[in-house]
C-alpha cells in the first residue's frame, strides 16, 4: 500500500478545513462615531467633510443605495417638512458654495421659500446638471416676487443632490456658508448656516463588521438594535441582534460583513464586502430566535466573481428556539459559473423582510464559519412559534407553525385537562375552567411534537 507523505496529508486537512473569517467568534468590539448634523434635517446619506469654504467643515451629500435602489441625499432647513424654520428679515437672493459631481442625466437641485405662515411671500430653484466643480464654486439663487404684501416669518431650504426619481450612484454635492441678501445687503444668519456644528453619535460595533447601528446613526437614529452579550455559545461574547419600534415603524437589526459598509447593509447581494479565494460550499454557525409576529431570523451570503453576483445561500429560522443551535446555509452557483469566486457579502438579520417588519424579534449569532464542503446540518423544525402570555389567566395564545395541529393541555399528574384542534397561525386557548398551577403545554402537528411548562395564575 502506498503511504501518503506527510505534506500530502496536510495539504489534504487543510482544504477540509473550514475557512476563517475575521472575528467570525464576534469577541473583538469597537467604538464608532458618526457625526449628524445640527439643526439641518438630512434624508439619505449626509456626511461631514474638512477642507470647508467657511470654518472647518462642510456638508457632503451623497447617492447611497436604500431598499436596493440608488437613492438622493436631501438637507431641509424647517420645521418638519412643510414649515419653515423661523426667519424674520427680507430676502431677495441666497447665496451658497458648492463642490459637485453630478453624473449624466443627473440633477442637483435647490428649492427656496419665504413664508408667512402658509403665504408664500418669495421662492426660488436653481439646478446644476451634469458637470463637476472641484473647486469651491458661488452659486446666486434669486427669489421671485410671489406676495410681498406681508413681512417674513420662516424661511424653507431645501437641497438634493440628485433627481429622486432617477439618483446616479456617482453623483455627490458639497455645500457650505449659505447666506441670505436683500437688495445686495447681507442678512441675519441661518442657523449653522457653514455647517460647523454637528452632533456625534457614538456606538460600539463588533469590530470588521457592518451594523445597523452604525446605518441608522448615519441617518440620525438613535437606535441601539446590534449589541454585545455575553450569552455565547462559543467564547466570551456573541453578537445580539434586536428589531426595535420606533415610533410605530419596527426596524430591524443586522450585521453585514466588512468594515463601514452602510451602502452593502442596505443591498448585500450587489455589493462585495471581503476578499475570498475558494469556491465554498456553505455558510455556517450558531444561533437562538426570539419570534414576534411573522418575521423568520436570517443568515445569508454572497458571492461574487469581478463585482457580479454568482451564487448565494440562505438559512431561515422560522421560529423561537431558546437554545443556540447549528444552522447551515448552503451556496447555490449559477449553473453556468464554474471558477472560483474573489469576494463575499455574509448578512444577519431579524426580519427576512426588513421593509415590512411585524414584530420585535431577537436573533442572538455566534461562531460561524465558510466551509469548503457542505455540514449536511437539517434546519430544525419546531410546531409552535410562541406562546402568551407565559403565566396566564384566562387565556393563552398559541402561534401554530403548521398547517394544523392538536394542542393539549396536562396537569402535572398528566391528566388531559384541554385538547383542541388548531389551524396555522394564533390561536387562543379558553383556560377559565383551569385552576392555578403549573401545567404541560403539548403541541403536535403530525411531524413535531412540542412541550413546553406553562403557568396559570
Amino acid at each position: 500500500m502506498r503511504k501518503l507523505s506527510i505534506s500530502a496529508i496536510l495539504f489534504f486537512i487543510y482544504h477540509l478545513l473550514p475557512a476563517q473569517l475575521l472575528n467570525a467568534n464576534f469577541e473583538t468590539w469597537s467604538t464608532q462615531t458618526i457625526d449628524v448634523i445640527d439643526t439641518w434635517t438630512p434624508q439619505g446619506k449626509v456626511v461631514k467633510v474638512g477642507n470647508a469654504q467657511t470654518g472647518n467643515s462642510a456638508a457632503r451629500l451623497e447617492t447611497s443605495i436604500q431598499s436596493f435602489t440608488p437613492t438622493s441625499a436631501s438637507l431641509v432647513l424647517a420645521s418638519g417638512f412643510t414649515d419653515g424654520y423661523p426667519y424674520f428679515n427680507k430676502v431677495d437672493t441666497v447665496k451658497l458654495y458648492v463642490k459637485f459631481n453630478i453624473a449624466n442625466a443627473d440633477t442637483a437641485t435647490f428649492h427656496i421659500e419665504l413664508l408667512n405662515d402658509t403665504t408664500l411671500i418669495r421662492a426660488g430653484n436653481y439646478y446644476i446638471t451634469a458637470g463637476t466643480a472641484t473647486s469651491w464654486t458661488e452659486i446666486s439663487i434669486p427669489l421671485e416676487v410671489v406676495d410681498t404684501s406681508v413681512a417674513p416669518l420662516s424661511i424653507l431650504i431645501y437641497i438634493n443632490n440628485t433627481l429622486d426619481y432617477d439618483a446616479q450612484l456617482a453623483s455627490f454635492l458639497e455645500v457650505d456658508n449659505i447666506r441670505c441678501y436683500h437688495k445686495g445687503a447681507l442678512q441675519t444668519n441661518l442657523p449653522n448656516f457653514s455647517f460647523e456644528t454637528w452632533a456625534s453619535n457614538t456606538t460600539k460595533d463588533v469590530a470588521n463588521w457592518t451594523s445597523s447601528n452604525e446605518l441608522f446613526a448615519q441617518f440620525g437614529l438613535d437606535s441601539i438594535n446590534c449589541e454585545q452579550t455575553t450569552a455565547s455559545q462559543n467564547g466570551t461574547y456573541a453578537v445580539k441582534l434586536h428589531t426595535v419600534d420606533i415610533f410605530g415603524t419596527f426596524l430591524p437589526g443586522g450585521i453585514v460583513s466588512g468594515v463601514h459598509q452602510i451602502d452593502a447593509a442596505q443591498n448585500p447581494s450587489s455589493i462585495p464586502t471581503i476578499a475570498v479565494n475558494t469556491r465554498y460550499a456553505s455558510l455556517s454557525g450558531y444561533l437562538k430566535f426570539t419570534k414576534k409576529g411573522t418575521d423568520e431570523g436570517e443568515a445569508s451570503i454572497y458571492m461574487f466573481k469581478n463585482g457580479l453576483l454568482v451564487g448565494e445561500g440562505h438559512f431561515f429560522q422560522a421560529a423561537t428556539i431558546a437554545t443556540y443551535t447549528q444552522f447551515e446555509a448552503k451556496i447555490a452557483y449559477d449553473a453556468t459559473f464554474t471558477g472560483i469566486p474573489d469576494s463575499a457579502t455574509i448578512v444577519f438579520l431579524t426580519s427576512n423582510d426588513p421593509q415590512n417588519a411585524t414584530g420585535a424579534c431577537v436573533l442572538w449569532i455566534d461562531n460561524i464559519q465558510l466551509n469548503k464542503f457542505a455540514l449536511g446540518i437539517k434546519q430544525t423544525t419546531k410546531a409552535v412559534n410562541y406562546i402568551y402570555p407565559n403565566p396566564f389567566t384566562n387565556n393563552l395564545q398559541v402561534d401554530i407553525v403548521s398547517e394544523k395541529a392538536v394542542i393539549s393541555l396536562y396537569s402535572i399528574d398528566g391528566k388531559t385537562m384541554i385538547s383542541q384542534d388548531c389551524l396555522h397561525g394564533v390561536n387562543n386557548i379558553n383556560t377559565q375552567s383551569l385552576s392555578s398551577g403549573v401545567y404541560i403545554l403539548q403541541i403536535n402537528d403530525g411531524v413535531s411534537t412540542q412541550t413546553l411548562k406553562v403557568i396559570h395564575q
